[in-house]
Formats: structure tokens, sequence, C-alpha cells
């Protein structure tokens, strides 16, 4: 594939994360603010003060991280049991002992997750492969170092249903670097198994919502055939708002060197699935224009935009 003429990102931001090679998830960790773990109850006291800030728009970091975190304690907190868990998602690297927590804003974003699980679910069975693919939710799963709970994520092996495949990440449209390097975190990190990311990013006071789909590209770099490791980069780009009392959808495609204009979410099947088609019904996902418009006003509906 040649990628050299393809703007991998209209943003600065996400254009610098693409052409980083470091470790996505360290990277992350040290752009974010970053505290000494002393207490459980005093880190679940921390997530809540920055839950109330995001929601009283105090803020629009959803991200924290906590040093010197036992291994035990990221257990506690990630049980489903918790009650950190019902409105963050978490990365921890027991090496380093690095607590990576996303914050959960507002019940929006939690109905953009439940909303995009369900376009999944019904494009896996209308292709006739629900039963091989298995919906995990947040799901904490290990990749590399680092143990990681996704927003949502989908497994094509039910006899280890630890190796995603595909996995979406959702966010507030400021933390878009951030959302860029979990998804190039997922896909890159070392025995990660995750083919395909979508993150969605939700503007907070005006009706925005922009998809990015990030895939592994491989790129040679030498005359003899050796190629550089896979590297993450977005390759496609779904931005939806309102203008004139309407929702408009206008996007872009990169695949094989090509720019196309979309107003739909592919998703390969191969990547999610974990093999090429060979039935009837088998074909790529498709998140059709209409079914992106409708998750979106429902989302802006939530957030009392419309």
């Amino acid at each position: 594939m040649d990628f050299s003429n393809v703007p991998q990102s209209s943003s600065p931001e996400l254009s610098s994360v693409e052409s980083e090679s470091a470790d996505t998830l360290v990277q992350l960790a040290k752009e974010t603010k970053q505290q000494p773990f002393t207490t459980n109850g005093s880190l679940q006291k921390t997530l809540e003060h920055l839950q109330r800030a995001l929601q009283q728009d105090q803020t629009s970091d959803q991200y924290l991280v906590f040093t010197s975190v036992p291994p035990a304690q990221h257990s506690k907190l990630s049980d489903d049991r918790s009650r950190t868990s019902k409105y963050s998602r978490l990365s921890y690297n027991a090496e380093t002992r690095i607590l990576i927590a996303k914050v959960m804003p507002n019940p929006a974003h939690e109905l953009a997750i439940r909303l995009f699980d369900e376009l999944i679910s019904f494009e896996l069975r209308a292709i006739n492969v629900r039963r091989e693919v298995k919906p995990l939710g947040s799901t904490t799963v290990t990749v590399g170092n680092w143990k990681k709970e996704a927003d949502c994520c989908w497994a094509p092996d039910l006899t280890n249903p630890r190796r995603l495949s595909f996995v979406m990440e959702v966010g507030l449209s400021e933390s878009a670097r951030r959302l860029a390097l979990d998804a190039r975190g997922w896909l890159e990190t070392y025995s990660s198994s995750v083919k395909l990311v979508v993150t969605i990013g939700i503007k907070r006071e005006t009706p925005e919502i922009v998809f990015h789909r990030w895939e592994l590209i491989s790129r040679e770099y030498g005359v003899q055939t050796r190629s550089s490791p896979p590297q993450a980069h977005r390759t496609a780009f779904l931005k939806l708002s309102r203008t004139n009392n309407a929702t408009i959808i206008t996007g872009e495609s990169y695949l094989n060197g090509t720019i196309t204009a979309t107003t739909q979410l592919d998703l390969s099947f191969d990547k999610i699935v974990n093999r090429p088609p060979h039935q009837p019904l088998e074909r790529d996902l498709v998140v059709s224009e209409q079914e992106l418009r409708s998750f979106a006003e429902d989302i802006w509906i939530g957030q009392g935009l419309l």
C-alpha cells in the first residue's frame, strides 16, 4: 500500500500522534496530569471530583494518571462491583504500576456506547456471524504489559474471548489527541490482537460528533522486502453536525492510497471476524448514513441540544 499521499488527519494533533512510534500508552501517561497513589479511597474521590468537574463544564480533560498503584488496588478498582468501574475506564501497567483512568463525563457518553453496540450487533446478525463474534463490553483484557478496559469491544474466537479484534472508544471532542493515543495503544501494543478501532468524539456545547476509524498499516522501508512494524493510522473520518435543522454528514475514507468521500462507516469483515467472508450473506459491516444520523440525533437529544 502507498499511503504517502493520503492526508491521514485533518488535525495537526492527530497527525503528530500518528507519527510517534514509542509506546503510546506511556506517551498518554506522560501527557496527562499525574499524582501518586496514596489510598484507594483517595483515588476514588479524585476520580469522582473529575467526573463532577466534567459534568459542570469546569474541565474538558477526561484523563488522570496515578503512579505507584499496587496491583491489588487495580483489581479492586476494575472489579465490576466497584463504583469506579461504572464511570471510568482503566489502563494499568503492573511493571511500572502506572494507572491511566478515563472518566466518562455524562450520560450521553454511556448512551453512545450502548447505541453503537446495538448498531454492531444488528450488522453481525444481518451478515449471519452474530454467534461467531462475541460482544464483551468493557471487559478488562491484557495487551503487552497493560491491562486495559475499552468502552466496548468484540472478540471473534469464542474459545479465547480475551483475544479482541475490534474496539470502540468514546470521549469528548476536546480529548481527540488522547483518544487517538488510546486507539494506537490498542493496535500497536505488543501482543495485542486488536485489528480495528473506532473512536467517537462528542462535542459538548454544540451538536457535533466525529468518528475516526483506525487500522494497522504496514510500511516498507527497505529495498529487499524488509518491512517496518505496522503502525496505526486513521483510515476514515466522519463528521456529523446540524445545519438549518438538518443533520449533515461529511466524511472521507483513505484506503489503498485513494481518498473517497463517504457518508457511511465501513468496517472490515476480515478484521472483526478474523477470517475472510465465504458465505453468501457475509460482507463488510456497514453503519449506514441513516443509522449514523439517528445515532447522532439520539445523542444530541440526550445532551439537550435538540
